[in-house]
């Protein structure tokens, strides 16, 4: 593994996978894999929100594989604290519910996770707004952002 990948996941934490991180460890992409490897052996819980199954749902041998995976992960489910962080990241950004609801609650999942918290995305349009709001919620959870 790379010294630039290993610097990016450190020691315990969360490391939260969004739909197209979940999506490119279900196939099989060997960077995601890297990312999560080193984050196990680093002591980072690495975890999707409980909607983010859904959003890279398979069929066949890939839903298979989705599902194998799942049972290795520590999925958060979406709950009352979740969704009034996600209510309130949308407020401070002023992002529209309707557009970003999965997203506010994927951002959400983070700013409730165990610090260190790093969250693997693609979405450069709505993920850095909540992530940037979210040091301003109760407890200043910090968010790092790994594009992928």
């Amino acid at each position: 593994m790379s010294k630039r990948l290993e610097d990016r996941v450190q020691a315990g934490g969360t490391l939260v996978l969004d739909a197209q991180g979940l999506s490119l460890y279900v196939d099989g992409d060997d960077g995601m894999r890297a990312r999560i490897k080193s984050a196990e052996r680093n002591g980072r819980r690495v975890t999707p929100s409980a909607l983010t199954p859904l959003e890279v749902r398979r069929s066949g041998r890939q839903g298979e594989r989705l599902a194998f995976l799942l049972s290795r992960l520590d999925t958060r489910a979406v709950d009352d604290s979740v969704l009034g962080t996600a209510g309130r990241l949308l407020d401070a950004t002023g992002l529209d519910g309707h557009e970003c609801l999965v997203d506010a609650v994927v951002v959400a999942t983070a700013a409730l996770s165990t610090p260190h918290v790093r969250l693997v995305t693609s979405d450069g349009s709505h993920i850095p707004k909540p992530c940037a709001a979210a040091p301003d919620l109760p407890g200043q959870p910090s968010i790092g952002v790994i594009t992928v």
